[in-house]
């Protein structure tokens, strides 16, 4: 194993991981511009938007906003001088402590690239998001030192548990899992989103999420020694692939696994690595424009090669806990007879629908193809729904059974699924007026929720946010109304859907802002200071966010709530919607003549009109 250098095939792996990002393009980027932005890896792609035109708010100012900027710099370089030489003088004497924290964070607000501070985005370009946490906690501790303890200490515990979960059980799984889309798009014509959720399908999402947090945690102890680090780095480099192939591994055995199996092939990975330098050269250049267009999936794509030839090296030489790498369809597709003899079952149940289809006419089949609106009966709208959930199982099952995707029935740890019938698809749903009622209201509280929780964390203070006075943010609500509704034709396209979705939003928010201040002559809401912002009523974050939140949505939530619905009776469902209905007609109607005001500290007068 030690004779065999990977270092020689760099040109036919590099070759490999350009054509397979060809055939993938959209998908590929895709994945790895979402890595990116909320996986933490490639961290020097980010800092690249520093000087980008991502950096650019769209909102044309007027000299008079120009003025004011000018004076707002010129204040904020007269107050850190002040603190400047405050400092100078606590250093000399017994002035508070906490004015090096306080120091700190005023420095952290001043970093922000042409002033734009607010927003993920902004994090991210300005190099800070992986250091988020030790700001929050020097603001914690300036404020603590003068008496708030209570509000500091809550907002330490809040601050430390978000960024704790989020990293453990999204970040650092959704590394994993894009290498399991990179090791498909190697060997299958298409890769369907969805199996981005493999973790989650085979019910290993905690034990991967765990594997990852191990080796995230000795990779950090081990570059507390400088070069023991960039060692084990590349030792632990398998362990995301070892985990996608297989996440019934246990930390130890994954990690073990990775460390013999790239005995041997580090130095041959570094110096692959160091042939890559030409793309960091032109992320520069570009201004990381290039990666996120192609560099940074191609590399993976590169890697993704790497880690199958390095696997079938450590299967040729039997190396210890190699068995465990069992998931042969991964890198090679099975045989024709083996597929159609996994995948017989698949004629039955086309000629079982057949025979038993319910079929639509006119205009009822109009609006349920169009709209997913369901004009009729319950039962009958559930074995609809049933019928069309089988329908794409079958789709997706013939083409598996075709070798164009990746054949779920053969990985050894779906077998238990061979002997069963394809089960409806939950999110290919239809939906009732009361069904759509309720979600719409669920929706908008969900999201009067976040928000509220969202400027409790900010401010620390208790506002109700929204034009309405209850509990509800109905521009959330007929967001997700307008997706389910105007997307229903895009469903099983969740990329395509991600995309409408994104616009349809983005163009609710930006003119119901504009209706707002032109009525009111105030803003609910404001995205001045983040990256490409427009007008500050829409951004780039929150068209983003929009996108995936809409995803969500439709592919979780509102089938969720839709069973949930469903379980109570028609009359009950009935009478709850109609008090509800009551009660938000009417917030609605005094609302448009007293709006609520008190929204926190965001809200602000709107520029006149003109």
């Amino acid at each position: 194993m030690g004779q065999y250098l990977l270092f020689n095939e760099r040109k036919e792996i590099k070759k490999r991981g350009h054509a397979i990002l060809r055939s993938h393009y959209i998908f590929l980027v895709f994945l790895a511009l979402l890595l990116v932005l909320y996986g933490g890896e490639f961290k020097y792609s980010k800092g690249q938007w520093s000087y980008s035109f991502f950096s650019v708010n769209y909102s044309l100012p007027s000299l008079e906003v120009e003025r004011e900027v000018e004076e707002e710099d010129e204040k904020g370089k007269k107050e850190e001088s002040e603190w400047e030489v405050e400092l100078e003088r606590g250093s000399n004497d017994s002035s508070p402590w906490y004015l090096l924290p306080d120091f700190l964070t005023k420095k952290a607000e001043k970093a922000g690239i042409l002033g734009k501070s607010q927003g993920l985005l902004a994090q991210i370009v300005n190099g800070r998001e992986s250091h988020r946490l030790l700001w929050t906690l020097a603001e914690a501790v300036r404020t603590i030192s003068r008496g708030n303890i209570e509000a500091s200490a809550i907002s330490v515990v809040i601050a430390t548990i978000w960024y704790v979960l989020i990293f453990t059980f999204f970040i650092n799984v959704y590394s994993a899992a894009i290498r399991r889309a990179f090791l498909e798009a190697r060997v299958y014509a298409s890769v369907p989103l969805m199996n981005v959720l493999y973790f989650t399908t085979l019910r290993q999402w905690l034990r991967t999420s765990r594997t990852m947090l191990v080796k995230y945690i000795l990779n950090a102890l081990w570059f507390l020694t400088v070069i023991g680090g960039f060692i084990k780095y590349f030792s632990y480099w398998a362990v995301p692939y070892i985990m996608a192939e297989n996440p019934t591994l246990t930390s130890k055995e994954a990690i073990t696994l990775s460390r013999k199996m790239m005995n041997g092939h580090k130095l041959d990975l570094f110096m692959i690595h160091v042939t890559f330098l030409g793309w960091y050269l032109l992320g520069i250049v570009t201004f990381g424009i290039s990666d996120m267009a192609y560099g940074v999936a191609y590399r993976l794509s590169c890697y993704a090669e790497i880690y199958a030839r390095i696997r079938e090296k450590a299967l040729e030489t039997g190396i210890e806990g190699s068995d465990l790498l069992n998931d042969s369809c991964l890198f090679e597709q099975a045989d024709r007879i083996t597929l159609y003899e996994t995948y017989f079952h698949v004629i039955d149940e086309i000629s079982l629908i057949h025979e038993n289809r319910i079929a639509l006419t006119g205009f009822r089949k109009t609006v349920v193809d169009w709209f997913g609106i369901w004009l009729g009966g319950i039962n009958q709208k559930r074995d609809y729904d049933e019928q069309e959930g089988r329908k794409h199982a079958i789709s997706r099952n013939k083409a598996e059974m075709s070798g164009e995707i990746y054949p779920r029935l053969l990985c050894p740890f779906f077998s238990a699924m061979k002997k069963e019938k394809p089960k409806s698809v939950s999110y290919l749903k239809s939906y009732t007026l009361w069904d759509l009622f309720m979600i719409f209201i669920s929706i908008s509280f969900l999201g009067w929720s976040w928000e509220v929780a969202l400027h409790l964390i900010q401010t620390g203070t208790l506002a109700n946010r929204g034009t309405f006075h209850g509990p509800w943010l109905p521009i959330y609500g007929a967001g997700a109304i307008i997706v389910l509704v105007f997307c229903n034709r895009f469903r099983k396209n969740p990329v395509l859907e991600g995309l409408i979705a994104t616009l349809l939003c983005g163009t609710l928010e930006y003119f119901s802002a504009l209706f707002l201040e032109t009525k009111y002559h105030q803003s609910w809401w404001s995205y001045d200071g983040y990256f490409l912002n427009l007008h500050g009523r829409i951004c780039a974050e929150g068209l983003l966010l929009f996108g995936i939140g809409c995803c969500a949505i439709v592919y979780l939530l509102a089938p969720l709530l839709e069973y949930l619905f469903s379980r109570l009776r028609k009359n009950v469902l009935i009478a709850v919607c109609l008090v509800l209905l009551v009660a938000y007609g009417a917030d609605a109607a005094y609302s448009i003549k007293h709006p609520n005001t008190n929204t926190g500290e965001n809200t602000v007068s709107a520029p006149p009109q003109k």
